[in-house]
């Protein structure tokens, strides 16, 4: 009898070991095996919009045995969000990551004409695991969303961070590589799309040209894809390849396009402009002090921005904005001059005061530590140029009147 109990209770927990061998670990639900799971971080190359300026990261998670196919992404955002737009201004924007099946998201890149590459982590199944689990856990409803910041916590930082987590910090990336200034690896992306470049270069200030650490680099996810690489894991005093293979899933086919209508042209353009009508057409002298007020309104509301996200924005590196020296709230005067005509004896003064600053800024823009867009100059030209033309003529009109008294 004993000998028979013996037997069963072998047999049971022979049962049950295996059993629990049975139990795969899950992912969002699915039974998955992370000996046989490939992960592999996909590196998306920029598109046409905004948005899309500097490409896009994901992570792949497939497992042949248990017919997974998903890529898990970062870069979610709704535009639908309450006060998208305030809240996007202000960097209180709130991001999520999600899943989606990999080959739709493929076909959303293809049919945009950008590229697709693969790198495949030369894993353990340990680090995938925890790979897994971390992102499993990112992935429950109540931790999906995160607070987005474009330099600091984006798609490409937050799939960093979850693979140099997953292999305890243990990462050696490439030491012969360039260095950049953010402004510099911004523009680099920027290049083709010219207002969207004078956007960053007005909103961003100081702090923009500090030269990024490699690893700060990584905000921008073609960056990050070339140091993944060539990265190497060091692992009981070996270092290995965190590369297992590369491959280009979707190829490119869009080609990059430029405006020949940039920023600076308009700039230049509207310099030569104001040099015509002030010296060719002064006889037009009300069409030309509407075109002051809408000059310098359109300067002041540029200014109205800049020290907003100086005084409340969490964006990165828009305290310390120089910007603010010529574009300024202050500009706005001949459009409340021209609304409050009692506005209008403080003209003279606020042209002087106006053309003393632009003025200023011309002559200390090379010894600012910040770098300015190319087209801030012309803008400034033009500026100081209709302004010391117009206290010019109001000084004149002004004398003009005490010699007839």
């Amino acid at each position: 009898m004993i000998k028979h109990l013996k037997k069963h209770i072998l047999l049971l927990s022979i049962l049950l070991g295996s059993m629990g061998n049975l139990q795969a670990m899950t992912f969002i639900g699915y039974p998955i095996q992370p000996e046989n799971t490939q992960i592999s971080l996909l590196t998306c190359s920029p598109g046409e919009l905004i948005y899309e300026l500097f490409g896009h990261t994901a992570i792949r998670i497939e497992d042949p045995t248990s017919g997974i196919d998903f890529v898990a992404n970062y870069g979610l955002f709704d535009f639908n969000q309450d006060n998208f737009v305030y809240r996007f201004v202000r960097g209180k924007t709130d991001y999520q990551v999600g899943v989606q099946y990999t080959t739709s998201f493929l076909e959303g890149y293809k049919e945009r004409g950008s590229s697709v590459r693969q790198t495949t982590l030369n894993l353990t199944t340990e680090q995938k695991t925890y790979l897994l689990q971390r992102l499993d856990e990112n992935l429950q409803p109540e931790n999906r969303e995160y607070r987005y910041n474009f330099i600091y916590d984006n798609c490409a930082t937050r799939v960093r961070d979850l693979i140099e987590m997953a292999v305890s910090q243990k990462i050696s990336y490439p030491t012969h590589v360039e260095s950049y200034t953010f402004r510099e690896a911004i523009m680099l992306y920027t290049a083709n799309a010219g207002w969207s470049q004078l956007g960053f270069d007005l909103c961003l200030g100081e702090g923009t040209d500090r030269t990024a650490s490699q690893r700060e680099l990584f905000f921008l996810p073609e960056m990050l894809g070339n140091a993944y690489h060539s990265a190497r894991i060091n692992i009981d005093n070996q270092s290995i390849p965190l590369n297992k293979h590369t491959s280009i899933l979707v190829p490119k086919t869009r080609e990059n396009t430029s405006s020949w209508f940039t920023p600076t042209l308009c700039a230049y353009l509207l310099l030569l402009a104001s040099i015509f009508a002030s010296f060719f057409l002064r006889k037009k002298r009300q069409w030309l002090e509407i075109g002051d007020v809408v000059l310098n309104t359109i300067n002041g509301l540029g200014g109205c921005i800049i020290l907003f996200l100086m005084l409340f924005s969490q964006h990165p590196f828009t305290f310390e904005n120089y910007n603010i020296m010529w574009m300024n709230p202050l500009t706005l005067f001949p459009l409340l001059a021209a609304i409050f005509p009692f506005l209008k004896k403080l003209n003279g003064l606020y042209y002087a005061g106006s053309s003393i600053m632009w003025l200023a800024f011309i002559i200390l823009m090379p010894m600012l530590p910040q770098n300015f867009n190319a087209a801030v100059l012309p803008w400034v030209l033009t500026l100081l140029l209709r302004s010391y033309l117009r206290f010019s003529e109001i000084r004149e009109r002004h004398q003009s009147r005490n010699l007839k008294i």
